[in-house]
């Protein structure tokens, strides 16, 4: 007897991860809501508050990797585990915004402000690295070496990491500038000029071999910056339709959807033609962040109005609402903990009797004799039928 047992992976999600950055008064100087994270169970819809950083004045940036998550709230660095939520590790990272991981490195991006005189401070690396293990400091790229301002967002793609560089706290002198790494070297090898009206660029997006850059130029508008990762080949496109800059931005197959600042109208910019191409329907608040789960490709969006507790609503693909439920202050972002599992086959059909071959009494498949036998999977033989 020959006994084969076949498994297939089954990708689901485990759970929602949700970093608030609570509500800070900078004229008093005073924590009003912590900074927290919660996280959510899409299968029983409940959402529960499970970490409250003591002393951080916000957050900006929340990841998951293998089986940790990673958090940066004001001037820190933290670590989590997945299943536990314990802290296994802290570091202090002045000016910390943005973080990425790539085999045994985190990247931090790096910009603030002082709080005395509002301008910008002024730091001597705007792109610092740290062991991902115990989150100790390993080196960084210099202004000399690397971005000369302030820097937001992250992407990797093929063993390279791009960073937008805006100088975003120095009023009036935005750049608009993507730095290049690689990562096989840990080289500063290239910066990609956006050009007069790609200023300011506060999210990287990528889809088939392009980059998007969300530019919000002096917040008098916005532009997508779009770069070809084969040739650094670039050009920039003006949003008509935005006057103000861009709040929350994503890419949802071959569409950019995109949300203008303290609006609740989402538009959409056909990537494929380059051009925008009118409002998305049924999404019709004012988001402070939002996500798109990988699995089921479900658009989780927060609503937040950061003195009470932030909406979640969760979206279908036809921009239906499934499900809703409240998180804590200020819902800034949303993270995914996807999970694999190996099912055997066997234990996928255990409870389902199927038939698997149809014989007449001596064996044959395709027979013309009236009675004939159904073998299933649960190995009964059962008489099927007597053809007449």
């Amino acid at each position: 007897m020959c006994i084969c047992q076949i498994f297939a992976q089954n990708t689901y999600l485990n759970q929602v991860l949700l970093l608030n950055e609570g509500c800070y008064d900078y004229y008093e100087q005073e924590i009003l809501e912590p900074v927290t994270v919660g996280v959510y169970n899409p299968d029983t819809n409940t959402y529960n508050t499970i970490i409250e950083i003591s002393g951080a004045r916000f957050a900006s940036d929340l990841i998951i990797d293998q089986e940790y998550f990673y958090v940066a709230a004001d001037n820190r660095i933290l670590k989590y585990d997945l299943n536990t939520y314990d802290l296994i590790a802290s570091q202090d990272a002045p000016g910390v915004r943005k973080i990425v991981i790539h085999d045994s490195y985190l990247f931090v991006t790096k910009g603030d402000y002082d709080l005395s005189s509002l301008s910008a401070i002024f730091f001597e690396s705007y792109l610092d690295v740290y062991d991902v293990l115990d989150l100790s400091y390993l080196f960084s790229f210099d202004t000399e070496n690397g971005p000369q301002w302030s820097t937001e967002s992250l992407l990797i793609q093929n063993d390279m990491l791009y960073v937008a560089i805006n100088n975003a706290y120095d009023y009036g002198n935005y750049k608009g500038i993507v730095g290049v790494i690689d990562l096989t070297n840990m080289s500063y090898v290239n910066e990609v000029d956006l050009g007069e009206d790609g200023k300011n660029p506060i999210n990287l997006l990528y889809r088939n071999g392009f980059i998007y850059a969300i530019n919000n130029k002096n917040w008098d508008g916005s532009s997508v910056s779009v770069i070809n990762v084969d040739n650094i080949n670039t050009q920039t496109i003006n949003l008509s339709n935005v006057s103000n800059g861009c709040g929350v931005s994503i890419v949802r197959g071959d569409e950019l959807c995109y949300q203008v600042s303290n609006s609740a109208q989402m538009f959409k910019f056909d990537l494929t033609n380059l051009e925008e191409i009118g409002l998305v329907d049924n999404l019709e608040y004012n988001y402070y962040a939002i996500a798109q789960d990988p699995v089921n490709n479900y658009l989780y969006a927060s609503i937040a109005n950061f003195i009470s507790s932030s909406g979640v609503v969760i979206y279908d693909q036809n921009n239906d609402v499934i499900n809703t439920f409240f998180a804590d202050v200020a819902t800034r972002t949303i993270a995914f903990d996807i999970r694999i599992a190996m099912v055997s086959i066997d234990e996928q059909f255990n409870n389902t009797k199927y038939v698997i071959k149809e014989i007449d009494l001596l064996g044959r498949e395709n027979s013309s004799l009236t009675l004939k036998l159904e073998i299933s999977n649960d190995q009964s033989v059962e008489k099927k039928y007597i053809v007449n």
